[in-house]
């Protein structure tokens, strides 16, 4: 054993370029790796937070059917809080939000609607009681016409957005409309925000399914973009 011990010397002692030249590659390599690494790894991640107001869905059944079946329409709003947690920054892109099917599946065998983010006829609002102030929330995306507000969806490391985004299904019927929770009032949602790099970054929340009427309180619009049902006209806020 001594032997080999002393081998291992004189072979470093004789080759003690080499083995600096070897090192020094080395080290080049393990620096040149490590930062690879860091850069590879830069990405955005969004970290969702849910504002409770004006945040709800509302199914609305309109005065027809198809197929004997009672004909309805569901909207979602929903005021998001995004904030970029990650090591890059990236521009927030396509929403879409997923509800559970009203049908007799168990919860876990019952699949998704998808639905894409949609445009609002008009803003959000909410009238404070006894008094003549109107307070209007601010979109994520599209102008808030009564407001000097546009959102600004780049999102820089640790910039923090927020802003409605609203979603607008077609007419459907039968059990194309959100499962009710046992509480018989919210349900269950996911929500997926793509990033600038195709990157998926999602949140599962529970939301409150409310009545039609104080649904068109907050926006007389809400569930009306394709087609103009009903309007509360006396609630539609103007631009003077």
């Amino acid at each position: 054993m001594l032997n080999i011990f002393k081998e291992i010397i004189n072979l470093s002692n004789v080759n003690s370029g080499f083995l600096e030249f070897i090192l020094f590659i080395s080290t080049l390599l393990i620096g040149w790796f490590s930062g690879l690494f860091k850069y590879v790894n830069k990405r955005p991640k969004f970290k969702i937070h849910i504002i409770e107001y004006p945040t709800f869905g509302c199914t609305i059944y309109l005065e027809n059917t198809h197929n004997g079946l009672p004909v309805h329409k569901t909207a979602f709003s929903i005021y998001l809080e995004i904030t970029n947690i990650g090591n890059a920054p990236a521009s927030i892109g396509e929403i879409t939000l997923g509800y559970l099917q009203n049908d007799l599946k168990t919860k876990k065998k019952t699949k998704r609607n998808w639905v894409r983010e949609s445009i609002a006829k008009s803003e959000f609002f909410y009238t404070f009681p006894n008094s003549d102030k109107v307070k209007v929330f601010p979109f994520l995306k599209q102008p808030t016409r009564l407001i000097d507000s546009q959102t600004d969806t780049y999102l820089e490391i640790g910039k923090t957005t927020n802003g409605i985004v609203y979603f607008e299904e077609k007419q459907a019927f039968g059990s194309f409309m959100p499962r009710l929770n046992d509480d018989l009032e919210t349900t269950d949602l996911i929500i997926k925000i793509e990033d600038a790099f195709g990157k998926i970054h999602k949140k599962q929340f529970n939301v409150k399914m409310i009545d039609p009427n104080l649904a068109l309180k907050v926006n007389p619009y809400f569930a009306q973009t394709d087609n103009e049902y009903f309007i509360v006209k006396n609630n539609i806020l103007t631009v003077e």
